[in-house]
């Protein structure tokens, strides 16, 4: 054969020894972009410390009682109002107490003589509840009191988020703005308005015309 003839062929072939590459053990050819590869992953995760965004969101007065009309020797005078979203209880008086009549008011007598107060002894007791996905804060009250001769000569008012251990005097026979607080907290809260140093168990002590509870829904 001939060295042209030679050449010729291998030239001709010269795909061949690539072909041969393409394969895999005489299993035939691959495809060169045949590329097979999987991968999976799988996380999950939790965390909880900041609510949803709180849709009644408000600030100013969030519950009102009013006793316009009342006899004053009812058992519980209901809320006549609240924020967008809350919700807050009655007003009523410790079990200690005894209802008497008072016009547009509620109101008792047999109060505490003791000259200090006790936490568990002569309240008017109510709570606000925020709404569901907020928190609530109580940044302030108005409260109009009104004590008579022998009824207690100190008032204050505490809430719950201390077990009522903290306690703002407030005036037993005027309309008194006592600051409250309570920020962050997610369910209800129990703010009372005690009464002590009674001279006498027939003196009075009563709450009356209206209550309000000022702070925020956030």
């Amino acid at each position: 054969m001939s060295r042209s003839l030679v050449w010729v062929l291998a030239v001709s072939c010269s795909g061949c020894a690539i072909a041969g590459l393409a394969s895999d053990n005489g299993d035939g050819p691959v495809d060169g972009n045949n590329g097979s590869g999987s991968g999976s992953g799988s996380g999950s995760g939790s965390g909880s410390g900041v609510h949803g965004s709180c849709a009644d969101a408000t600030s100013g007065v969030l519950a009102t009682w009013t006793f316009t009309g009342a006899a004053g020797d009812q058992s519980s005078t209901a809320v006549a109002s609240t924020a967008a979203g809350g919700t807050a209880s009655i007003i009523n008086r410790s079990s200690d107490l005894v209802a008497t009549t008072g016009t547009s008011s509620i109101n008792s007598n047999n109060w505490p003589s003791a000259t200090s107060r006790d936490p568990a002894k002569g309240y008017y007791a109510m709570s606000v509840t925020p709404p569901a996905g907020c928190t609530l804060s109580l940044t302030g009250a108005s409260i109009d009191v009104k004590a008579s001769a022998t009824g207690p000569a100190s008032a204050a008012v505490a809430t719950a988020v201390d077990s009522f251990g903290t306690a703002v005097p407030i005036s037993t026979t005027a309309v008194n703005t006592p600051t409250l607080s309570v920020s962050g907290a997610t369910g209800a809260v129990e703010v009372r308005i005690y009464g002590y140093g009674s001279t006498g168990m027939t003196g009075t002590f009563r709450v009356q015309n209206t209550l309000t509870l000022s702070g925020a829904f956030e």
